[in-house]
């Protein structure tokens, strides 16, 4: 499958993390750096969100993180190579107990 048809269905088939997230970059005054879903960086990668504006791209990494924390540093390397930050949040920060 290739990386635009994986990144619709990504979206699509959004964590309620990464649906959390979202409500929150949509929001003011983040809405200003216009923020996009599963964001190609071809040839190797899909972002959870990312602004080109900003150069920003934030990451919302569920358990099975805590096993590719050596793939999640070369891949925030791979994007600083492109000019852009990483923010990596936990799913657990963005948990809705209510």
């Amino acid at each position: 499958m290739d990386l635009h048809t994986r990144a619709r269905r990504l979206r699509q088939n959004a964590t309620p993390s990464e649906k959390t997230m979202w409500l929150v970059l949509r929001a003011s005054p983040l809405d200003q750096w216009h923020f996009r879903r599963e964001v190609v960086f071809a040839p190797l990668y899909i972002a959870d969100f990312a602004s080109h504006r900003a150069r920003l791209i934030v990451e919302v990494d569920g358990p099975s993180h805590d096993l590719t924390a050596a793939a999640d540093a070369v891949r925030t390397g791979w994007f600083a190579g492109r000019g852009y930050r990483v923010i990596r949040f936990a799913n657990g920060c963005l948990r809705d107990d209510r």
